[in-house]
């Protein structure tokens, strides 16, 4: 599970009786659930994530960080070996294309299927479920270029959407490795920045549920209303489908946790502990660098060493009682929240100029494929930059 769209399906297959929470964390790729044992089991909850194309399994509610994983055979272990083959199948194609050998089509035919096989089960469920998401979308693009004969357009779509998601996976992957090392620095502490989205995060989340069906219908529009006037059913068809590939807010969705999970991380290596995404997000609007201006932004700041501390209360702990520790706080929640504006900038900007290349017909459906994925790769690597803190050392003199 590495975006909101695999996260919606699950939401959509738990959506019974006995079920009264899921908590989404898309840098672990799990979900919490709480439920009724008298109504549901585990067994049946597993059963219907199942049935979504995505495979389960339980985590040890009292240490669900570190489990170890090695047991378990994840999603991208199998699709990385599809899009191998997908890779493999292309190129012998072009050869072949540029050898003049012929069948050509039946090898850019053998590289879509299995660009798009991992994902197939989980496009149907999508469908079952009445929602268009980027599994449906990515299909019905590869399906629409090779109905109009784009053989060649059809494979590079499904193969770069498969390599575009396992470079997505890696990435996701450092992030997971940054939130063990948050719990095992400090438990208890940050695990409240994966499942509690910041406020930046729900807009996201709340634009990107707007984003995809009005892309959407968009692409229909294209589709159906230019041929009206001059007659061109195939390139407008063509045009449309780049719509639908830039449809999926995957970029924008999946860079604002891992930004807050990095800077989260690294601000633990240097002693100061933030119970959350919130508290990150509110430090950086502090107006200076000083407890007050933290408390007037709706910050709780307190030393670990102080006798009586209501932890309970508090938002963020520094580990020694420094003033370099306040200055490191704020500077580094800052250049938290500009990454992420960083990150929705380039996301929105680069589907914004691939939707009106479209439209003038200046980009091919694999470039928009490559662009939008790679935008996707490009923000999460972004945001992992922050592993790195910069800014005033905690517990030095300067």
């Amino acid at each position: 599970m590495d975006c909101a769209d695999e996260a919606a399906l699950v939401r959509h297959a738990l959506a019974v009786p006995g079920i009264d929470d899921l908590a989404f964390d898309l840098v672990g790729r799990r979900v919490d659930v709480t439920y009724r044992p008298g109504i549901v089991s585990p067994a049946s909850i597993l059963d219907a994530v199942a049935g979504t194309g995505l495979l389960a399994h339980t985590h040890a509610s009292t240490d669900v960080v570190g489990d170890d994983h090695q047991q378990h055979v994840h999603h991208h272990d199998t699709a990385r070996w599809w899009a191998v083959a997908s890779g493999v199948a292309f190129a012998i194609a072009w050869v072949m294309e540029l050898a003049h050998l012929g069948y050509t089509e039946l090898g850019y035919g053998a590289s879509a299927l299995a660009g798009l096989w991992p994902m197939l089960p989980r496009a149907w469920a999508s469908l079952r479920f009445r929602r268009l998401d980027m599994h449906v979308l990515v299909c019905l693009s590869a399906a629409g270029a090779a109905a109009i004969g784009q053989w060649a357009e059809a494979a590079a779509v499904a193969f770069l959407f498969a390599l575009a998601h396992l470079m997505e996976a890696w990435s996701i992957d450092r992030a997971r490795q940054a939130v063990a090392q948050l719990v095992g620095h400090e438990p208890g502490w940050g695990e409240g920045g994966r499942n509690e989205s910041a406020p930046v995060e729900r807009w996201i989340e709340r634009f990107a549920a707007v984003y995809t069906p009005v892309v959407t219908f968009s692409a229909l529009a294209v589709v159906l209303l230019p041929p009206v006037v001059d007659g061109q059913w195939g390139t407008w068809f063509y045009r449309g489908l780049i719509f639908l590939v830039l449809a999926c807010p995957c970029a924008l969705v999946i860079s604002t946790p891992v930004t807050i999970v990095a800077a989260l991380t690294s601000a633990a290596r240097r002693g100061v502990l933030f119970k959350g995404g919130g508290p990150l997000e509110r430090a950086a609007g502090a107006q200076a660098e000083t407890l007050a201006a933290l408390a007037a932004a709706g910050v709780a700041v307190a030393c670990r060493t102080a006798p009586g501390t209501p932890l309970d209360a508090i938002d963020v702990v520094l580990t020694c009682d420094h003033p370099e520790d306040i200055a490191f706080l704020v500077h580094h929640a800052r250049r938290a929240l500009r990454v992420i504006r960083q990150n929705v900038t380039l996301a929105l900007a680069t589907k914004a100029a691939f939707l009106v290349s479209a439209l003038f017909g200046a980009a091919p459906l694999w470039l928009a494929v490559l662009a939008d994925t790679g935008a996707t790769v490009a923000v999460t690597l972004n945001g992992l930059r922050l592993l790195r803190a910069s800014g005033p050392s905690p517990g030095r003199s300067t």
